[in-house]
């Protein structure tokens, strides 16, 4: 039998004011530690808003209708029908699937014995019922050794290992001094300035392709030459790669490997990551990691190619050719690619 839903009991009925009050600020606090524009996020960031100013009413004064709820998220224009467009079931239930054990854990290590769920309130229908929407708090599940020991056996048998990422504590991971200005606090909140410097390196970049021109006329080659034509390549390469190259990828792909000119000398493999809240635009030095689960060693993400090109995948430390794992960025989870 599965724990989690085993475990998942009705909020105590003596669940009310400061120790619902946590569990609701603990939402809050993951979804502003995994900022996101994407309508879901917001959604449950203004059902978790709302939930928190009436903590200490009763059950039924906690409960918000789709209207309600798309109102405090200060959605604009408001749409004709805030039930269809909230979308439960279907992507905002798909959304919550996906990252409740992250919530869980989340809960867990803030030493909380409960961890707040987004439910769905239905009723008989009829003119003045309306669905509604509250957070409970429900107990965090937790697997007997037996259940452990079952649900390992089952992955032995089929075959189904899988990694679970875990993430570095904001401004854990050190960067090198040459960025060290900006990423003060393990992130950077994108500016015009910053969208600015890419286009001066794509700008660098064309300048390239001019001066290649002005020097393939027919010509004796000299040492001022040869240096002239290095200086033209070298630099604009160099700025190719550590600047322009990663900058394009990280808009396309949201997490691109950290040059290590960019990180300290001791540090392990980084990654850059973009997160997107509404207007605003964060890029983080984070480390995505997991414990290897054929060899216990640690998983790091590096570069899939050539197996699996323009793909982040985590790599065994001690077998990174033979133990490769697959990696979501989204369900943190990784399914495996190889292991012979």
């Amino acid at each position: 039998m599965n724990p989690l839903l085993s475990n998942q009991m009705q909020t105590p009925s003596n669940l009310v004011g400061g120790s619902l009050r946590e569990v609701i600020q603990c939402l809050i606090d993951w979804l502003e530690k995994e900022p996101s524009d994407e309508k879901s996020h917001r959604l449950l960031h203004a059902l978790a808003n709302e939930s928190l100013k009436k903590a200490g009413f009763e059950d039924r004064k906690r409960r918000f209708t789709a209207d309600e709820l798309v109102a405090a998220a200060g959605e604009i224009p408001v749409p004709a029908d805030a039930k269809k467009w909230l979308d439960w079931p279907g992507s905002f239930s798909n959304y919550w699937q996906t990252r409740e054990l992250q919530v869980i854990e989340f809960a867990r290590q803030q030493g909380l014995q409960f961890y707040p769920k987004p439910e769905r309130i239905s009723t008989k229908g009829g003119p003045g019922n309306f669905v509604t929407f509250c957070i409970k708090a429900l107990p965090i599940p937790e697997m007997s050794d037996e259940e452990k020991l079952f649900q390992s056996q089952q992955d032995r048998d089929s075959g189904l290992q899988q990694a679970c990422y875990e993430t570095a504590l904001l401004g854990e991971v050190k960067t090198s001094w040459l960025v060290k200005g900006l990423f003060r606090d393990g992130q950077i909140h994108l500016k015009r300035w910053h969208i600015g410097l890419i286009l001066t390196g794509i700008s660098v970049t064309a300048l390239v392709y001019v001066s290649w021109l002005a020097l393939s006329v027919p010509q004796p080659v000299t040492t001022r030459d040869l240096t002239l034509f290095l200086s033209i390549f070298g630099l604009p390469y160099l700025v190719w790669t550590m600047v322009i190259r990663p900058w394009v990828r990280l808009f396309d792909d949201r997490i691109v490997l950290a040059h290590d000119l960019l990180v300290d000398f001791n540090e392990k493999p980084a990654q850059f990551e973009l997160l997107k809240d509404g207007e605003l635009r964060l890029i983080r030095l984070v480390r995505y990691s997991a414990s290897c689960p054929i060899c216990g060693a640690t998983l790091y993400l590096k570069d899939g190619a050539p197996d699996y090109p323009r793909r982040l995948v985590g790599r065994c430390h001690e077998s990174p050719r033979e133990h490769v794992f697959s990696f979501d960025r989204v369900t943190r989870r990784g399914s495996i690619l190889r292991a012979k």
